[in-house]
């Protein structure tokens, strides 16, 4: 801050606390444990919670740094009681950044006042932060076993910016609950910040050691100011722990499943311990099991501890169900314009239904049948794919290609009898006579004539091209003997 008020006031007391007992057992829901909101002093008091080492307080007979209340100081006094210093050539504020509310009666007073009392004598802690990463307050409690507690209290930012932590440790058992507050840059308003924690129940223990603390968590010089008030523990409510289980079963083999347990209560966090079949375990709260087997039909259980010890159980049944084979049979993977007729067939399970995509547009239904597929120069394969589905939804798919390929003969016969009359219709085809004459050049087969003529019985070269079935280019070439 770049003006503060010198207060020259003679008094060092101690801070104390209107509320200081630690309750045990007799705690109850809402009991105050501690409520630390600084009293009443118009003079500056020091406060027995701030750690040696931390801060230096502030003393009104002090150095200059103590007078003014500079970077790295505190002091417990009234707001109102912050006034103008009486040094010559020297004027220091410390102040609401605010100046609306001023008396022009003695000296010039900003009435900032506490957050408890709301009158002109209630006490707060100063603090200049400064560069000091530390604790403002922290104070040591014995806590009930068996409750959660809330931890809270009250902050004005005096000059920005400003940032807090809080903290609970419970020495007795390791656990640390924190929070970190935001940076705060809201000048001239006093903000409530909260922190729950629990103490768990304990067979052996009434009560757990733990200490809370307020630290300062932001350095800044010419700023970094604020004042804390009304801290408070007290226990809160708890609603009892509840579960409810389930999964996402029924699933076919091979699928993924998941437990899943909603938890409901107010002491968190939850831990959990799942068993189940084949020594299944987990501590994830609802944990996903992949590619199922039927094994792992059965009963699932899971146990939910919350952070006071409370523990609820409860069951989820899970059904894997079996999936149907598919691996078929083929009697012949590659076809050609010859043989085309393939029979395809599998083993029936009962209770199965088999569904066929042949990969030429047919779809077939049964465990055994045959098909004729069409040949032609534009198919290089084709794909089968079979569904087996049980009654109860569970399918499984296999899939096998099977390769087409040109049937060349090594005579033809075009004489109109229906038989053997076109020789490699469907295929990129080039017909030449001994000569080396093309008589014929095209993909609808070659009718054995040349210019309307039907040619002589004879033997012809050709040439042929198509692509298999990885889309490769392939010429074959030979000799076709012509016979009428």
């Amino acid at each position: 801050m770049e003006q503060k008020i010198i207060i020259f006031l003679i008094g060092v007391l101690v801070c104390l606390s209107p509320t200081i007992s630690t309750k045990a057992q007799s705690t109850t829901y809402g009991d105050t444990i501690i409520f630390e909101n600084f009293g009443e002093h118009i003079h500056r008091v020091e406060c027995q919670y701030v750690p040696a080492g931390s801060y230096t307080f502030a003393s009104e007979t002090g150095d200059n740094k103590q007078r003014t209340i500079e970077d790295n100081y505190y002091t417990v006094v009234d707001p109102a009681h912050i006034k103008d210093a009486i040094l010559t050539g020297d004027s220091y504020f410390w102040t609401a950044p605010s100046l609306s509310s001023v008396t022009s009666t003695g000296s010039t007073r900003y009435f900032t006042e506490d957050h408890t009392e709301k009158d002109h004598n209630g006490a707060v802690m100063v603090i200049n932060a400064g560069l000091t990463s530390n604790h403002i307050y922290k104070r040591d409690l014995k806590l009930k076993t068996g409750f959660r507690y809330l931890f809270s209290f009250w902050i004005y930012v005096v000059a920005k910016s400003s940032q807090f932590s809080m903290e609970a440790i419970n020495n007795t058992n390791g656990k640390k609950y924190t929070y970190s507050g935001p940076l705060l840059t809201d000048e001239g308003k006093w903000i409530r910040y909260d922190l729950n924690f629990s103490v768990p129940t304990s067979a052996t223990l009434a009560t757990n050691d733990v200490t809370i603390g307020l630290l300062n968590s932001y350095k800044l010089i010419m700023g970094n100011d604020y004042y804390i008030d009304d801290i408070l523990i007290s226990t809160l409510h708890t609603d009892p722990l509840s579960i409810d289980v389930s999964n996402t079963s029924p699933v076919c083999e091979g699928s993924n499943m998941q437990l899943i347990v909603n938890s409901a209560g107010d002491a968190l966090p939850f831990t959990y311990s799942w068993t189940g079949p084949n020594g299944f375990s987990s501590e994830e709260s609802s944990p996903v099991i992949s590619n199922c087997t039927t094994g792992m039909s059965g009963i699932y259980n899971v146990t939910v501890t919350d952070a006071l010890g409370q523990v609820a159980t409860a069951a989820t049944k899970v059904v894997i169900n079996t999936v149907p084979k598919s691996d078929f049979s083929v009697s012949r993977e590659k076809i050609d314009n010859k043989n085309n007729n393939v029979t395809f067939s599998i083993t029936p399970e009962d209770g199965v239904n088999y569904e066929w995509d042949l990969g030429d547009g047919t779809i077939e239904n049964g465990n055994s049948f045959i098909h004729t597929y069409p040949i032609n120069g534009n198919t290089y394969e084709y794909k089968i794919q079979l569904k087996s589905t049980l009654l109860a939804g569970c399918s499984s798919f296999s899939t096998k290609t099977i390769e087409v390929a040109p049937y060349i003969p090594n005579v033809f016969s075009p004489n109109g009898d229906g038989v053997n009359d076109i020789f490699m219709a469907g295929y990129d085809l080039q017909v030449f006579d001994r000569a080396g004459n093309s008589l014929y050049k095209g993909n609808t087969g070659w009718d054995g004539t040349y210019h309307g003529k039907t040619a002589d019985n004879d033997t012809y070269f050709y040439l042929i091209n198509y692509k298999d079935k990885n889309q490769s280019l392939k010429e074959i070439k030979g000799f076709i003997t012509l016979k009428k």
